[in-house]
């Protein structure tokens, strides 16, 4: 009988230890998974993974624990009673459910977790020295009490590193390293436990000895388990005070780090702000009450929880939230997942983009308006205009487009500054809002150009109305901090459809009418006319072969001649003409004026000044040549040394260049005018000013500089013989020039009448059809020098003996 026991237990199975181990890695995946779960989830459904997770922990247990025995005695039969049976499995159940709670629902400590672990060999021991003491009831085993022990605090530890990695967030597959562990744990204990189980001859020798603890295994396991709790408690809070030392340290470290970056940076979790920096409470407006605790509803309105849920996936987003006090901020935010305090949470970094969004509005704004008035620039009128077009082809109402320049702002500009022109330019783009009613619109185009845009009913009176009243505005004074500005405005007008559907139509034709209203005088409006504009509205095709007309031959130069009192041709102004291939003839008045605006007039200048004094160098006599300078050349920084090239290229003898500028250029910029007159009058070059006494006629010129010669303005000599204020008028020139040593010369002199009172003053030259028409190069070579073919030298001489008589045209003239 001795030997047959012994032949029962001595025999092994190792396929049962196989399919042991293979139940537990199922099952310990499958309760991890469940236990990882529990943790996501909330309600009724984290009970029932916690739940789950127990069922299968003592499912598993128990399967294990069979095989083990299996594997350890295959041929003893198992028959466990069925209260034995209800008792180890209810003992791991409860065991397994305290295990999964601890480990879902308390704070991830490494006390806890030990003790968690410890529950589950607890209630695993129990169930196995429960089940092999029913199958050999009512006899008792004998066990091998320090393998016991070894047993329970091996898989007690197993066990609680199995649930600490598996709850590890920082770990990007914890299964990896949990399920090991924790299938070390049950195959430790299972196979531990029967392992522990005392040889025949050792079972027989405790028999003996009923009252011997080898025959008690339940009380060894409470004990083990009470010493295996308070080790691992006593381990896991050592731990744990080191870890929270060092987690302290490190929060510590963090929030200084935090508080010192430029973001708000909040972690939350369930809609619960856990922790913020000092940046997140000003942020939100909640210096004297604490972030943590505060429900993110309370700070994120409806319509930016979507762009929170897709911050939470990585992507940097735009939303808003609202502070403490009520107001709305603009953010951007950007959040990352962690594990904050032993679960996992989510990391929101906001950046507060008020000024980022007002500054890209002042892009956007600056993109269609004209940065020192604020005004609409010429690109989003290009827009408005184009879109109100549409509407007047296709509506009942017209459209009726103003352009208007400033009268006066140059001057205005270079007396006081460009901070006053700046600033008078804010206070036109004011008043020009106020005459604006709504629906109406103006832009600046640059400069002192505004454009207008209104929409009328087919009246043209309701846009000569607006008209007025900006000429009425602009004209009253500007006071420019302290110091008073007067100008004033020309507007052209042009109309859609009447006038063109297209914006560069309308903008052109505006513009013509506003070059119409310039000449017409100050204060002026005009509307495009296409009976008298029809020439000025071809200025675009003009202005491109115009371009091309210099380089294409198709300049050329005429020589008017001026005669002395003694009727000898003393000089010759150059006038340039342009003979278009189909146009034909096209008078300077067209030509001129696109040439100086485009700044083709440069190029054109200088080739006039080389070409008329090539031609006087090839005259006999020392004849002069007089060429009109452009207001554009002037202020030409090279003008000087440009001429001096001409006239050492040429051979012609400085004094017998004339270059004639007009007052207009003097009060443009007085200073830098004078600048370049003055060099050109230091390399010999006689400076003229022509048409003197229209416009502004200034003395302080004529004082500041020395002119060689003044050219009396053809609207005076035109009047001598009927209107006694141009009489005097000339007379006070060719006096007032007398005195100063002045050569003049009399413009426009049409009629021997003309200029036998101009010869009676005192005029040294005279200038006009009645003596010569302007001539080619080659006529004016002949000419040169020559006395003139007319009969107004036997006039003059005429003069000259009634003078001395005291007679006749003197007293005319006088």
């Amino acid at each position: 009988m001795t030997h047959l026991l012994a032949d029962l237990v001595g025999a092994r199975d190792p396929w049962w230890s196989l399919l042991a181990l293979l139940m537990s890695g199922a099952g310990v995946t499958l309760m991890l998974h469940l236990t990882t779960q529990a943790t996501q989830a909330t309600g009724w459904s984290r009970t029932a993974r916690i739940g789950g997770a127990a069922l299968v922990s003592s499912g598993v247990g128990c399967a294990v624990f069979l095989a083990a025995f299996k594997s350890a005695y295959p041929l003893i039969p198992i028959a466990i009673p069925p209260a034995y049976a209800a008792g180890g499995g209810l003992i791991i159940l409860i065991c397994s459910l305290a295990a999964v709670q601890l480990a879902v629902n308390s704070h991830r400590s490494g006390r806890n977790v030990f003790l968690a672990g410890s529950l589950m060999a607890f209630g695993f021991s129990c169930l196995v020295f429960t089940g092999v003491s029913g199958m050999v009831a009512p006899f008792a085993l004998s066990y091998d009490l320090t393998a016991v022990l070894a047993v329970m605090i091996l898989g007690s530890i197993l066990g609680s590193f199995a649930i600490w990695e598996n709850g590890n967030a920082a770990r990007h597959r914890p299964l990896l390293i949990a399920i090991p562990l924790g299938v070390g744990s049950i195959a430790a204990m299972a196979f531990g436990s029967v392992a522990a189980i005392l040889s025949f001859g050792d079972w027989m020798n405790a028999v003996a000895q009923p009252d011997d603890l080898t025959s008690s295994p339940i009380v060894v396991i409470a004990a083990a388990e009470g010493i295996t709790v308070l080790v691992l408690s006593l381990l896991g809070s050592l731990v744990d005070n080191r870890v929270a030392a060092r987690d302290k340290l490190e929060a510590d470290r963090l929030h200084q780090l935090a508080d010192g970056t430029f973001e708000a940076i909040l972690i939350h979790r369930d809609a619960t702000i856990l922790d913020g920096n000092r940046n997140l409470a000003v942020l939100l407006g909640l210096s004297d009450e604490p972030v943590a605790g505060c429900r993110l509803e309370r700070f994120v309105p409806e319509a930016s929880w979507p762009l929170w849920a897709a911050s939470a996936s990585s992507q940097r987003t735009e939303g808003e939230i609202a502070t403490a006090d009520g107001r709305s901020l603009p953010v951007e935010m950007l959040s990352r997942p962690i594990e904050y305090r032993g679960r996992t949470a989510t990391v929101t970094a906001l950046r507060d983009i008020t000024e980022r969004r007002a500054s890209e509005a002042r892009i956007r704004f600056l993109a269609h308006h004209d940065a020192l008035t604020e005004l609409p620039n010429r690109a989003l009128l290009g827009e408005e205009l184009a879109a109100r077009i549409r509407a007047a082809t296709v509506g009942s109402r017209s459209l009726a487009v103003l352009c208007l320049d400033l009268d006066g702002f140059k001057l205005v500009n270079d007396t006081f500054g460009h901070a006053a022109g700046d600033d008078l330019l804010q206070q036109v783009a004011g008043r020009l809002r106020a005459c604006l009613r709504t629906g109406e619109l103006v832009a600046r185009l640059g400069g002192d150009e505004f454009v207008v845009l209104q929409a009328i009913d087919d009246q043209s009176e309701q846009a000569s109305d607006l008209a007025q009243r900006i000429i009425q505005s602009l004209t009253e004074v500007f006071d420019l901090e302290g110091r008073r500005a007067h100008i004033g405005t020309s507007i052209g007008i042009a109309i859609c459809p009447a006038n063109g559907v297209t914006p560069q139509q309308l903008l052109t034709r505006a513009d013509i009418a506003l070059y119409r209203a310039k000449h017409s005088g100050r204060g002026c409006l005009r509307f495009f006319d296409p009976s008298i504009d029809h020439e000025v509205d071809d200025r675009p095709q003009l202005e491109q072969e115009l371009r091309n007309a210099l380089v294409k031959d198709e300049l050329t130069l005429l020589y008017q001649p001026i005669f002395d009192a003694d009727g000898l041709v003393v000089c010759f102004e150059a006038l340039m003409r342009w003979t278009h291939p189909i146009l034909g003839e096209i008078p300077p008045s067209r030509f001129i004026p696109i040439a100086e605006k485009r700044k083709f007039i440069v190029p054109m200048g200088e080739w006039a000044i080389e070409t008329a004094c090539a031609t006087a160098a090839s005259w006999a006599s020392g004849c002069r040549v007089a060429v009109n300078l452009s207001p554009v050349q002037i202020f030409q920084p090279d003008l000087a040394h440009k001429v001096e090239t001409i006239l050492r290229r040429t051979g012609l003898a400085a004094d017998r260049l004339e270059l004639e500028i007009t007052e207009g250029v003097l009060l443009q910029d007085a200073e830098t005018a004078l600048t370049v007159l003055g060099k050109l009058n230091a390399l010999g070059v006689r400076i003229v000013l022509d048409d003197f006494g229209t416009g502004y006629s200034s003395l302080s010129y004529l004082h500041r500089f020395r002119f060689q010669k003044l050219k009396i303005d053809r609207l005076f000599v035109g009047r001598l013989s009927e209107d006694q204020s141009a009489r005097s008028i000339v007379k006070a020139i060719l006096s007032m020039s007398q005195e100063l040593g002045i050569e003049v010369t009399a413009e426009g002199v049409e009629t021997t009448q003309q200029a036998s009172m101009l010869r009676a003053q005192g005029c040294n030259e005279f200038q006009g059809f009645l003596l010569g028409h302007p001539s080619t190069a080659e006529t004016a070579r002949e000419l040169a020098g020559q006395l003139s073919t007319h009969d107004m030298v036997e006039q003059l001489r005429t003069v000259s003996r009634e003078l001395h008589a005291g007679d006749g045209y003197a007293k005319q003239a006088s």
